[in-house]
């Protein structure tokens, strides 16, 4: 792994997900990179009545939130796609153009994606967006959050495997992790059931997307 690309779907993933892994990386003097998929928020359109008038407003804290998280992580590259959250499934062949160039122009050799959990249907795309640069890439995944079992699970796959990697988070990790949650402050109702323990991931697994994560009811169902 020298140059890594973390193919975020919404500002605030790369903390959810993985800010202890880039943390990591970085120790070891690893380049890494990150592409935002979307802003995170949803299209105006579909927005209530009352926040529809504050949309530049709500869209432009979003942004500010995430350029803070990225020097917080201290991360000197990034890429942004301004397109609504939820819209991904809509925008498959241009994120895989602009991911496409990304990887080329800064010869990417690992990308890391959200596992396909049935946490956010962005997430869950934007894995099958990454799969398809297995042949070119070594691709991983991390786990953010899911339903599986009719629970919320957060930092944890919905089944292990043998080459799964393990990253216990120490108190100092935690505390990291912790500040860099605080980092998005208009997202702290929907942050609330992620844990501090740990954070995982493995080479991606190869999944058949004609089916769900798991049985029963996904999280963003």
């Amino acid at each position: 792994m020298k140059n890594i690309l973390f193919v975020i779907p919404h500002p605030d993933d790369e903390i959810v997900g993985c800010c202890a892994l880039i943390k990591k990386f970085h120790q070891k003097k690893q380049n890494v990179i990150l592409f935002f998929l979307t802003n995170g928020i949803i299209d105006e359109k579909l927005m209530w009545p009352w926040d529809k008038k504050k949309y530049k407003k709500i869209l432009s804290i979003r942004k500010k939130e995430m350029i803070s998280s990225v020097k917080y992580l201290e991360v000197g590259e990034y890429f942004f796609q301004n397109i609504p959250s939820r819209t991904l499934k809509d925008n498959i062949e241009k994120t895989y153009k602009k991911l496409f160039e990304i990887v080329i122009s800064k010869k990417i050799d690992s990308i890391f994606c959200p596992a396909y959990e049935g946490g956010h249907q962005d997430h869950d795309v934007s894995n099958f967006i990454a799969s398809r640069f297995v042949k070119s890439c070594s691709v991983y995944e991390f786990a953010e959050y899911n339903f599986f079992n009719g629970k919320v699970n957060s930092n944890h796959f919905i089944k292990n495997s043998n080459n799964y990697v393990l990253l216990p988070l120490d108190e100092k990790l935690k505390k990291f992790k912790k500040k860099g949650l605080q980092t998005y402050i208009s997202e702290q109702k929907n942050l609330d059931y992620i844990s501090l323990n740990q954070e995982c991931y493995r080479p991606i697994s190869n999944y058949d997307y004609s089916n769900p994560p798991h049985k029963g009811r996904l999280f963003y169902r």
